[in-house]
């Protein structure tokens, strides 16, 4: 059977484009680093990528989900931290005023020093962190507490926010300002303004040891001192899992990071050994058509 220059032609150019072909899809692999650049290369490694790829998309999300989380309980425990403090400084004045040696003069002026821890304390219960209020709930339009008479009044709500840290974790990152500062919900809960308004009261009518007096309220302040601590600890455990997930989601995503590495990425020493070979096969392919199809007479007919 006679073959034909067309046929012979068509048979050359399949094997020219045969070659060209692996020889440049082994340099684009040499160019991206990449061994699968396109879901053909690999449908079933691709898919893998994809996986692992998803995998880390999440574990990037639950890291900034505790970035974001982190820095708010770490501002509340200061913040309790405060109101401890301002609640130390109340029970040493109680304290001191107690002290039969003491005046009225005396307690009168140590009054005006408890009505300045009240709005210490009103401000600490009314403290913003990145423009959110940070014992409020959900209600974020107005400031959770207003003075009132004989202590102050919750205008946010018991709402509690969340956030995932990682699959099966989720952190509760702000505390209800009712259940801290006023001891709603709270087992023998303290009310920790209405506390320091009685003991302004007491100290400035020199009421000591009566109803309602001196020595009630340094009871009361205990109580609360305590309440402080146990929301602290609350925040404490809280600050706690969320570093210890992240640093669980660190190890996870140095793993995907491997992973993927090990499906995509392409072996250096293999992937330039195959470019030299498919270069030195593709000259060699041009020299070869070079020799099979010889110009005829008719190419010069034409």
């Amino acid at each position: 059977m006679r073959v034909t220059n067309q046929s012979l032609s068509s048979q050359v150019q399949d094997t020219l484009q045969q070659a060209l072909r692996r020889l440049t899809e082994t340099q684009e692999q040499i160019s991206s680093g990449k061994r699968i650049n396109r879901l053909a290369d690999d449908p079933f490694g691709a898919v893998r990528s994809l996986d692992v790829q998803s995998l880390a998309a999440s574990l990037s999300q639950y890291q900034k989900n505790i970035a974001a989380g982190l820095p708010v309980l770490n501002q509340t425990d200061n913040v309790l931290g405060d109101v401890g403090d301002a609640l130390v400084h109340a029970k040493e004045i109680a304290v001191s005023m107690a002290n039969g040696a003491m005046s009225a003069a005396d307690r009168a002026s140590a009054a005006a020093e408890v009505r300045e821890l009240s709005a210490r304390l009103l401000s600490l219960g009314n403290f913003q962190f990145e423009n959110r209020y940070l014992f409020a709930g959900f209600a974020n339009g107005a400031a959770p507490f207003t003075a009132a008479v004989g202590g102050a009044t919750y205008n946010g709500d018991s709402g509690t926010i969340d956030i995932q840290a990682n699959r099966s974790t989720r952190v509760t990152v702000n505390l209800p300002g009712d259940s801290v500062f006023q001891g709603a919900g709270v087992a023998g809960g303290t009310d920790l303004f209405s506390t320091l308004a009685d003991l302004e009261t007491a100290l400035t009518v020199n009421n000591v040891s009566g109803a309602n007096g001196i020595t009630t309220q340094i009871g009361r302040l205990d109580a609360g001192l305590d309440q402080i601590s146990a929301f602290r600890a609350q925040v404490g455990a809280r600050i706690e899992t969320l570093n210890t997930a992240r640093q669980g989601l660190e190890t996870m995503q140095l793993k995907t990071t491997e992973m993927r590495s090990n499906i995509e990425d392409v072996d250096p020493l293999k992937v330039y050994s195959d470019f030299a070979r498919l270069q030195q096969a593709f000259q060699a392919a041009l020299e070869s058509s070079a020799r099979v199809v010889q110009p005829s007479i008719l190419d010069f007919m034409r």
